[in-house]
């Protein structure tokens, strides 16, 4: 992110102490809050499981209920997930501001009236509590109400969002405003290529969620056949429930197990 993008000079905090009424859009989106629902709901699904996968590996209650406990630093990686599904949302949505606001200002309008048409067009294609128009609505407030300019708005929605391509626009918008270039030329030809490189990561992860998906199916098989094995023959296994040396092994199967799933899905997270 360039100098210019960082140079905001307000948050949403601040804007929001003066209103009671402002969207409940995120003041950063490298955060996300749990709600104590979205908590329990998190621990009611983990814990059982991990209490099974507990049970399969070492036949112990105690160390089912010690397994168990990894769903406290759980919640941290769920909380990542969701950092990065709702950012992945939004540049997605993003894409289509862009062709509502190059249309905008290639027709001659000044880009706050392009926010706010592009505010209006974004109610055609997603829900009213969508990301997207939630921004654009706050967007559109600061402009009437606080008579915020339009750079110190793209500024903050740049910084609290941290998506590159966002960011890349708005420095972009921002340069051609202070060097006087040709801004609608510019921007229609740097919302193309950030428009091209959303789709091609948009395709992109299309494509891995497949792999992904297998390498889910792969991780679900040594439990599976552990499950098998206990039906069929529960005598062949007796040995590795026994003693300090067959928890170890079972301790580093299991660990092995995780490794490869965290690993496949590392091989699988591409980033353009």
């Amino acid at each position: 992110m360039t100098r210019a993008v960082r140079s905001h000079r307000f948050s949403v905090k601040e804007l929001k102490q003066g209103s009671e009424d402002n969207r409940p859009i995120p003041a950063s989106y490298a955060e996300y809050d749990l709600s104590f629902r979205e908590k329990i709901r998190f621990l009611l699904l983990c814990i059982p499981a991990l209490m099974t996968v507990g049970y399969l590996f070492y036949h112990s209650l105690l160390l089912s209920l010690l397994v168990a406990f990894l769903a406290c630093p759980g919640i941290g990686l769920y909380r990542s997930h969701l950092v990065e599904k709702r950012k992945r949302e939004l540049k997605e949505q993003f894409r289509d501001v862009l062709y509502s606001v190059s249309a905008s200002v290639s027709a001659g309008r000044h880009m706050p009236e392009a926010l706010q048409e592009a505010a209006q067009n974004m109610r055609l294609i997603y829900r009213e509590d969508s990301l997207i128009v939630q921004e654009l609505d706050y967007m559109v407030k600061l402009l009437k109400e606080y008579r915020a300019s339009e750079e110190e708005i793209l500024k903050d929605f740049a910084v609290r969002t941290g998506i590159e391509d966002i960011s890349d626009f708005v420095d972009i918008y921002l340069t051609c405003r202070e060097t006087g270039g040709d801004l609608i030329r510019v921007l229609a030809k740097t919302s193309e290529i950030i428009m091209d490189k959303i789709a091609i990561e948009k395709e992109i992860h299309a494509i891995t969620v497949q792999k992904r998906f297998e390498a889910r199916i792969l991780t679900g098989i040594p439990f599976i056949i552990l499950i098998f094995l206990h039906l069929v023959s529960p005598d062949y296994l007796s040995a590795m429930y026994e003693g300090v040396e067959g928890r170890i092994l079972m301790t580093a199967a299991l660990g092995g197990i995780g490794f490869a799933y965290l690993w496949g899905m590392k091989l699988t997270d591409i980033a353009v």
